[in-house]
């Protein structure tokens, strides 16, 4: 969803107030859209399966497609970069990925992320 916000918010051009209200209603959706995964994942126990679609949903398709991931004991979520380019490129957006599945999964579930 916030590649959709940021993609409008770069290729669209509105006059005034029209653009203001197009970007709240943007965001209202976006906001919504997550509070519904959110509830629907808080019904189903932390799996593998469930770390892994929280995280392809957190990362989007670039970077999902760009690591593997491995859900461990104590909350440690492992994301191995198939290369040295991605690798940089998760470490940068640690904190991006952090908030995210947080907030998809909840404040407690993922103790550490661990990104090699």
């Amino acid at each position: 969803m916030a590649t959709i916000i940021q993609a409008y918010r770069q290729s669209h051009v509105l006059n005034g107030g029209r653009r203001d209200v197009m970007m709240r209603r943007l965001e209202a959706l976006r906001s919504s859209a997550t509070e519904a995964l959110r509830r629907l994942l808080d019904a189903q126990p932390v799996t593998p399966a469930k770390v892994d679609f929280v995280w392809r949903m957190a990362a989007g398709p670039a970077l999902a497609k760009a690591a593997d991931v491995q859900w461990r004991d104590g909350g440690i979520l492992v994301v191995r970069a198939k290369t040295p380019a991605w690798l940089k490129e998760l470490r940068h957006a640690r904190p991006i990925l952090t908030t995210r599945i947080a907030g998809l999964l909840g404040p407690d579930v993922v103790q550490r992320l661990v990104i090699e």
